[in-house]
């Protein structure tokens, strides 16, 4: 089985997540970050270099998450993820999601892509710090191996607290440099390269 992270993996979601956190980072009460510096950043030292504190932080993520649903008609499937996903099914692996984003996202955004009966597994609206314990839960739900695909070092270090294979994607939240540092010799360039590297982290 192959699980996929939402935002920045399949969704090009994460530059309208900077655009909408910056744009109301003085009102807000916190430091702008930009997406660039940003993206060699972990989530934890985002936080601290915006100077957001872990008791503001629930309230953010709801207004920020009532926003992004709002605009997320305008977010588009990142190229080549489709591709991948289609080969995946055709060749009988059960996907799943697990995500921080809402489940009306998330399935808003794969029915309009026509990826709404891709999925077998799915767990949405986990905690910005909750991946592992969602992580720790499919696998006793699941009762199987599983591979994660994400795009964050959130993501990476999760799946090594939960003992998780993760292949990395740069194509949202952290870099190829800052995800390769904590994930050497798993960071895809593109989904071709992904789909080599998520069949190598299936256990037979």
């Amino acid at each position: 089985m192959i699980i996929f992270d939402f935002d920045g993996t399949l969704a090009d979601s994460i530059g309208l997540g900077f655009e909408l956190v910056n744009s109301h980072a003085e009102r807000l009460g916190y430091k702008r970050v930009e997406r660039e510096r940003g993206m060699e950043l972990s989530a934890l030292e985002i936080m601290k270099e915006a100077h957001i504190s872990f008791f503001k932080l629930p309230r953010l993520v709801l207004y920020f998450k009532k926003l992004l649903n709002e605009s997320f008609d305008k977010v588009s499937i990142i190229d080549g993820a489709a591709q991948l996903l289609t080969k995946l099914k055709s060749e009988g692996h059960k996907l799943g999601i697990i995500t921080t984003n809402s489940a009306a996202c998330v399935s808003g955004f794969l029915k309009k892509n026509n990826l709404d009966d891709y999925f077998s597994y799915m767990k949405t609206d986990v905690a910005i710090f909750g991946k592992i314990k969602a992580l720790k839960q499919a696998k006793k739900q699941l009762k199987t191996d599983f591979v994660y695909v994400g795009d964050e070092i959130r993501d990476i270090e999760a799946c090594k607290r939960a003992g998780v294979p993760i292949v990395s994607v740069p194509f949202g939240f952290n870099s190829a440099r800052g995800l390769e540092k904590k994930n050497p010799g798993l960071v895809a360039k593109n989904y071709d390269e992904a789909y080599e590297l998520i069949c190598s982290q299936i256990k037979e």
